[in-house]
């Protein structure tokens, strides 16, 4: 009885195991396929020399230096962030969680190839890109994903989401200093953890650059979870209503 037991709970733990493996096949699967395969074989102009491993560009099982699993060394830079009257929920400098790590690539302050472990040791990879790639190999301002450390053009990033926000903007548009609402997230825009807060009782959660973005997936262009590059309509709508529309 006792040995049966141990053998139905090798082959439940054997389950989850291969199911993990596959979820984890299956994203590097469509990984692959973008211009976020930094190795050797990857599709985009930006790209190693020689580096054949795919992931390990941005994780490492071992010796991560944050979340998950991250395995690229982090920007110093200072950034000019969104700023206006009707802002609410305000972003601390730098932004953080998960922007953070998306800004370690695309601020163009850190080399593409920096990574924190590679066989144990902190290496910068060879890498090629023509102009794409600027001074110390880091992203140049001639690449279409250089965002550089004047974010004051893009949506705020860092920033909690909460009934308060929803409210307090709610009472902006009665007042008339806006004409968009803010409604609650839908499930394709993915609130992520931040650590500014907005008002009493916050959740932890609110808009990173993984909020729009899924950095493993391509499918819609320029990593959109829903959308496209030229209507971003849908995108918009997961968060935002006109005045005059009820949220969803």
């Amino acid at each position: 009885m006792e040995r049966k037991g141990i053998r139905r709970g090798a082959l439940t733990i054997l389950s989850v195991l291969s199911f993990l493996v596959c979820v984890i096949d299956a994203d590097a699967d469509s990984v692959a396929a973008t211009k976020h395969n930094l190795s050797a074989s990857g599709p985009g102009l930006v790209k190693a020399t020689s580096e054949t491993q795919t992931c390990k560009f941005c994780h490492t099982p071992h010796g991560a230096v944050a979340r998950p699993l991250w395995n690229r060394s982090f920007s110093s830079a200072s950034y000019k962030l969104p700023s206006s009257k009707t802002m609410k929920s305000r972003p601390a400098n730098p932004p953080d969680g998960d922007s953070r790590l998306c800004l370690s690539c695309h601020d163009g302050t850190v080399a593409i190839g920096a990574i924190v472990n590679l066989g144990g040791a902190i290496t910068n990879m060879s890498m090629q890109g023509g102009s794409r790639l600027g001074a110390g190999q880091r992203l140049s301002s001639s690449s279409p994903a250089y965002f550089g450390t004047d974010l004051s053009g893009h949506h705020p990033i860092s920033i909690e989401v909460n009934q308060s926000l929803v409210a307090d903007k709610d009472t902006q548009g009665k007042e008339g200093t806006i004409s968009w609402k803010v409604c609650a997230p839908r499930s394709s825009i993915k609130l992520r953890p931040t650590q500014n807060r907005y008002g009493a009782g916050g959740s932890g959660l609110g808009v990173q650059c993984t909020s729009c973005h899924d950095a493993h997936s391509d499918k819609n262009g320029k990593f959109l979870r829903v959308g496209t590059p030229s209507d971003s309509t849908e995108l918009c709508l997961g968060c935002h209503a006109l005045r005059s529309t009820a949220c969803p």
